[in-house]
């Protein structure tokens, strides 16, 4: 269901994604002393509570907390800025009708537009009839997520801002495995700083650029499954960027593409020997880049 509402003057919002630290945003947000408003208002998700999805308006982007924020962000992207002519209780409605899609088979999934991350790559899935109705009330949507510049998506459209109260989004498998792919470098990277092998102090960026030329080489040794991707990546931070290129690795990832067994199979016969001499050379030259 579709409605057309009067058009005022544009405001400048920020869409909030507080689970990436709650503890620290959402005192952030209250001490704000903006009028912020849960978008999981009413729903089951609203349990989250400090971990929702909030949005606040933005007087004065020079403020204490709108720094802040723009600095949480760029450690772990959770930051988008909505320019809206409609109320934030209409905008709300609104992005709550996309939040959820059918992925088959009676199921529903949350659709993580808000995730500065995965936007674009969202947006790609809706197609563009589906995405002009989402930005029907948004003039313009900015977010960084995976870059180092705001990325802009604007609104052109002369029909007024059209607020969606309800919508039906089916995702086809293809679908599904488009928004899988594009996230599992961040569902890995996340655990590689969970288990110690990454830092996770620096900024965002710096962090996937460290891993990203890891994650690529896994995938062209022909690994496909998550698990020994992440295998792969977990042996270059304890062994080196470039362990594969050991001549005993190099032979193992070779024999292991062609019987196309799990990676574990391969790695957990490594000999000793060759872990010292792996570990040395690291040492020796202290991790070169790829």
């Amino acid at each position: 269901m579709m409605t057309n509402t009067t058009r005022g003057h544009t405001r400048l919002l920020g869409l909030i994604d507080a689970a990436v630290c709650p503890s620290v945003i959402y005192p952030l947000l209250e001490k704000s002393g903006t009028d912020f408003c849960s978008v999981f208002s009413g729903l089951p998700e609203e349990e989250l509570g400090p971990a929702s999805l909030f949005l606040a308006p933005i007087d004065d982007v020079a403020a204490d907390w709108v720094v802040e924020l723009d600095r949480i962000d760029l450690h772990s992207p959770c930051l988008s800025l909505v320019w809206s002519r409609v109320d934030s209780p209409l905008l709300v409605s609104h992005l709550q009708a996309f939040l959820f899609a059918d992925i088959g088979d009676g199921m529903t999934a949350m659709v993580r537009y808000f995730d500065p991350r995965t936007t674009g790559a969202v947006f790609k899935v809706w197609g563009e009839q589906i995405g002009n109705m989402f930005m029907g009330p948004i003039e313009r949507w900015m977010y960084r997520g995976r870059h180092a510049d705001w990325q802009r998506i604007e609104n052109d459209s002369l029909t007024g801002a059209r607020i969606c109260r309800s919508i039906r989004i089916e995702l086809e498998q293809a679908d599904i495995d488009a928004l899988c792919a594009h996230s599992e470098p961040d569902e890995l990277l996340a655990l590689l700083i969970e288990s110690g092998l990454v830092d996770g102090a620096p900024p965002y960026l710096d962090r996937l650029a460290g891993f990203m030329p890891r994650y690529q080489r896994a995938a062209e040794w022909g690994l496909v499954e998550a698990t020994d991707r992440l295998s792969f990546c977990q042996h270059t931070y304890l062994y080196g960027a470039s362990f594969d290129r050991h001549e005993w690795v190099h032979h193992a990832m070779t024999a292991r593409r062609a019987s196309g067994k799990p990676l574990s199979d391969a790695l957990d016969a490594m000999p000793q020997y060759v872990r010292a001499e792996l570990q040395r050379k690291r040492a020796a030259t202290q991790d070169a880049p790829l």
